[in-house]
């Protein structure tokens, strides 16, 4: 790959793994390869999709959990099977905290940290011909600045995620993305608010504001700079525009984002996703979450009682290292007091350096395991049930371009529920759904009333 310039631009494909955060970096480098439209802004290279023959396959990776670093492992391996002669990178989050045990997995050509991969054009071209790996991974600073990157498109997705807060400063025992992500700061009001315009009129009539850590938003641009003030700009400036959030701790759903919440209808999306983690407070304690259960109590019957048929999802950790019996019946019992629609569970996975990863009172797999096992049977008890007492009502939902049977498409509400729409409609239209039961809690639209122009069009561009 180095010296003469090739006959042919070079492709490089990309895949994502992990957070929605992940995804919008992702996207970020294509479009800083590629350009929007597929017009080459890194001179002598192509962006491909990935399942595609390609030069360079670059793994955007999470290491959110052991299973995530597995699964990064096992991607290049099996890249380095398909195409031998290709290059392998590895960049995000697993890059940047291991970049000695990433350089060390065979098949890899190249470890980029996440501060060096906003400039893809300076690692790709300086990918070496053969071994030693290429390992290009800077530590963040205590400033560290946090890129604007742009982007024209969000090929392959209905709905544009735009990342408006990088970083955390909470370090909770077992989390490691303080180290991967770096100190919390947020992109200034004016460039998320040219981000949202630039995408709406691309075609994206919903956008999900992202981050590590949403709720910190502002903090480190001055007093008036605040995730509330935000939202409220972006839908005063933008009369169009839906918005959802991606995830909140409890004690961050301010009365002044609340009452956005209730002022805005459905354009803020009535859906909620808290990262809660347990319904213990000696685990709370424990894991160094900056809340407790009764804030966790108040925060989620306050939003119940503001909007209504809202979704409401939480994150779950079971086993976490001392977890008595008991500690898992006061989750199990908060869980099922609470109206949560759905549950996100994860079984507790020690990270190297953190805290957590050397307690003593580990928690055997197999009693994580039931643990786990019994909050995802009462997530779906609880998916059910609320997709079964929304049948009858009116809702707006955006059109996915998934899996679904023969004749129709997937959608998905405000309220973050699942119902197949016909597959006229095409995917990314914004419409407005009335429900119907199919069955067991699924959900189907007997009535479909399109919200935007084209909704029976052709469908947007495949993914690069």
């Amino acid at each position: 790959m180095a010296g003469a310039a090739p006959e042919r631009p070079l492709r490089v494909a990309f895949a994502t793994l992990g957070c929605r955060l992940n995804q919008f970096d992702t996207e970020a480098m294509k479009e800083a390869v590629g350009g929007a439209g597929g017009d080459a802004r890194l001179a002598g290279w192509d962006v491909v999709p990935w399942a595609s023959e390609a030069d360079v396959y670059v793994i955007n990776s999470c290491t959110v959990t052991a299973r995530a670093d597995q699964k990064c492992r096992q991607l290049a391996r099996a890249i380095r099977r398909r195409r031998p002669a290709a290059r392998v990178v590895v960049t995000g989050c697993y890059a940047q905290t291991q970049p000695a045990r990433v350089a060390a997995i065979e098949g890899v050509d190249a470890v980029v940290g996440n501060p060096d991969k906003d400039d893809p054009g300076a690692w790709l071209t300086a990918l070496p011909a053969a071994a030693p790996p290429l390992v290009r991974v800077t530590p963040f600073g205590a400033r560290a600045p946090l890129a604007d990157a742009p982007l024209e498109r969000f090929a392959g997705h209905s709905r544009a995620f735009v990342k408006i807060q990088d970083g955390c400063d909470l370090r909770c025992a077992y989390c490691v993305i303080w180290r991967a992500r770096g100190p919390a700061r947020s992109r200034p009001p004016a460039q998320v608010l040219a981000q949202a315009r630039s995408l709406h009129a691309a075609g994206f009539h919903e956008l999900v504001l992202t981050g590590v850590n949403l709720g910190s938003y502002g903090r480190d641009l001055g007093a008036q700079a605040t995730l509330a003030g935000l939202v409220a700009e972006l839908l005063a400036r933008l009369p169009d525009l839906r918005l959802r959030l991606s995830s909140l701790h409890p004690d961050e759903l301010t009365p002044a984002l609340l009452a956005e919440f209730v002022r805005h209808g459905p354009r803020l999306r009535p859906h909620l996703h808290l990262s809660l983690q347990s319904g213990s407070d000696a685990v709370l304690r424990r894991m160094r979450r900056p809340y407790t259960t009764d804030a966790a109590r108040a925060a989620v019957a306050a939003y119940a009682a503001a909007v209504p048929a809202a979704g409401l999802g939480a994150d779950i950790i079971v086993g976490y290292p001392g977890e008595t019996a008991a500690d898992f019946a006061a989750t199990r019992a908060l869980l099922t007091e609470l109206p949560f629609t759905y549950l996100h569970v994860f079984r507790f996975s020690p990270r190297p350096g953190t805290p957590a990863a050397a307690l003593d009172e580990p928690v055997p797999a197999a009693v994580a395991g039931e643990r786990a096992a019994a909050l995802r049977r009462l997530s779906r008890r609880q998916r059910a049930a609320f997709e079964s007492s929304l049948a009858g009502s009116w809702r707006e939902a955006v059109v996915e371009d998934g899996a679904a049977p023969a004749g129709w498409r997937t959608a998905t509400t405000d309220n973050y529920a699942t119902v197949l729409v016909p597959d006229r409609v095409r995917a990314g239209a914004l419409v407005r759904v009335r429900l119907a039961r199919l069955g067991a809690g699924a959900l189907r639209a007997d009535a479909v009333e399109p919200l935007s122009p084209s909704a029976a069009g052709p469908d947007p561009a495949p993914e690069r």
